[in-house]
């Protein structure tokens, strides 16, 4: 009996013992389920962080100036050979350093990030000796629960957005040979974005992990397809076009009027028309040539990657009926009529003046058919026009102005004029799509079209840039 009684406590005691190991073991894999399930959120929300950088960013960008962007807020940077050289190496795009963003507190991270260089911080930049307002500020952005009494929660996740220059591409090197990391030359960026969350902290070597990180890196690039160089441009094989009066137009470093030849097999010669109609009245200056001057830019254009789409009509179509109306601040449909002051605002711009500067505001119009302004017009930014462009009244215009569609043009008006560039092309339908067409140019008066770099820069700061990569970064940077 007491054998027995001896067994019986024997195999309650291995039974206690099975159960309590598996009892371990299942507390052990749910603990490591809840670990798995809580870094693969972790992870998910840091990778909709890190995107959530990339595409504001993409916005903010628009209307900047890219030095300054590149300077970072205070405008000032470090130009020593080794300073330079650090600029130019991969490491430098990232927000902030990797064991700094594992063991970030994301609630408040500005004990971590205080002191991190400011350079391709987004911000307002620069002026009169102040710093600019950063827009994404070198301690990120969160990403909150919303409060039960309003306002902000518990942060769930933060970004960190730098942006660099993309030093040692071809491009860059062909429009700034300096290579300088802090000045760009081909308007393409490197917008870098972490996005960090929440883990269980764990211990790694000597670092305390608490946050999943994810990074991810797109290439910007500014569309320099309305930047073809003179103060006019005139796209067609064949042109009607008429000077009177008293006219000047003045591509400074560039050709008063340049003529894009769309068909260099028919035997008309663009440039040729209108070197012979600019010669009747007014001035035709710059670019070093003979007056008037008029210079055929058909082979500088179609040997250019951007502006070679100036020689494709379905390209200016697409972009009259898809990008301009999803781009512009005002979209006014049918023909409009400007009397008296009627104009709508069409943004205001200083040339004079900083391109931050109080009270800068360009913006983008779309008119939708004809403009008629005997009352002439005034603001800055990117004007389109599908329809007749026609104006007797006083013109102060600084930026782009685009005669798309039909493309005709009648300026006489007095003022200071268009500062910045005026294209024009005639866009007419054909079986296969669109064609062009014979644009009218007839310049008299007292009109004024200036070659102006700057203002022309800064209208194609406000077309959204173009996303030409995007890649995660993992293990291999780059």
């Amino acid at each position: 009996m007491r054998d027995e009684d001896g067994i019986a406590l024997t195999m309650t005691l291995l039974a206690l013992i099975l159960f309590s190991v598996l009892g371990l073991f299942m507390t052990l894999d749910a603990v490591t389920g809840v670990r798995i399930g809580n870094n693969f959120e972790s992870h998910a929300r840091a990778t909709y962080a890190a995107l959530a950088g990339l595409d504001h960013a993409a916005v903010l960008l628009g209307g900047l100036d890219l030095d300054e962007v590149l300077r970072g807020p205070d405008g000032a940077w470090d130009g020593s050979p080794e300073a330079v050289a650090a600029a130019r190496a991969t490491r430098f795009r990232l927000p902030l350093p990797l064991r700094t963003a594992w063991a970030l507190d994301i609630e408040h991270p500005g004990g971590a990030t205080a002191g991190l260089p400011d350079d391709g911080i987004l911000s307002t930049g620069a002026l009169g000796g102040a710093a600019g307002l950063p827009l994404i500020p070198v301690s990120g952005l969160p990403l909150s629960t919303p409060a039960a009494g309003g306002g902000a929660g518990r942060v769930l996740s933060r970004y960190f957005v730098k942006v660099t220059d993309n030093n040692g591409d071809p491009s860059e090197l062909d429009a700034d040979p300096g290579d300088d990391p802090f000045t760009d030359g081909d308007g393409v960026v490197i917008v870098r974005s972490l996005g960090v969350a929440r883990v269980f902290a764990e211990l790694t070597g000597t670092l305390v992990r608490r946050n999943s990180v994810v990074i991810f890196e797109t290439r910007l690039r500014r569309d320099r397809l309305w930047d073809p160089g003179p103060a006019l441009t005139v796209i067609g094989s064949a042109v009607d076009a008429l000077f009177a009066g008293n006219p000047v137009i003045d591509g400074a470093g560039a050709p008063g009027i340049g003529a894009i030849d769309t068909d260099t097999g028919d035997g008309v010669d663009p440039a040729h028309l209108l070197r012979t109609a600019a010669a009747a009245a007014g001035t035709v200056a710059g670019g070093g040539l003979e007056t008037p001057s008029v210079e055929d830019i058909t082979a500088a254009t179609a040997s250019d990657r951007d502006r070679a789409r100036l020689l494709d009509p379905r390209a200016l179509e697409e972009f009259l009926r898809v990008r301009a109306p999803r781009m512009a601040d005002l979209v006014l449909d049918g023909p409009q009529a400007w009397i008296g002051g009627r104009a709508p605002d069409l943004g205001v711009y200083n040339g004079a003046e900083p391109w931050n500067a109080p009270g800068q505001a360009p913006r983008i119009t779309l008119v939708r058919g004809d403009l008629d302004a005997p009352g002439g017009f005034s603001g800055g930014g990117i004007l389109v026009v599908t329809g007749s462009l026609s104006c007797s009244g006083p013109i102060s215009w600084t930026g782009l102005v685009l005669a798309l569609g039909e493309g005709r043009v009648e300026l006489s008006g007095p003022g200071s004029g268009i500062a910045g560039g005026l294209i024009v092309a005639n866009l007419t339908p054909a079986p296969a799509g669109v064609r062009f067409g014979t644009p009218r140019v007839y310049i008299g008066g007292e009109a004024r079209v200036r070659s102006d770099p700057a203002a022309v820069r800064m209208a194609i700061s406000l077309i959204p840039a173009d996303r030409i990569s995007f890649r995660e970064i993992t293990t291999a940077d780059p």
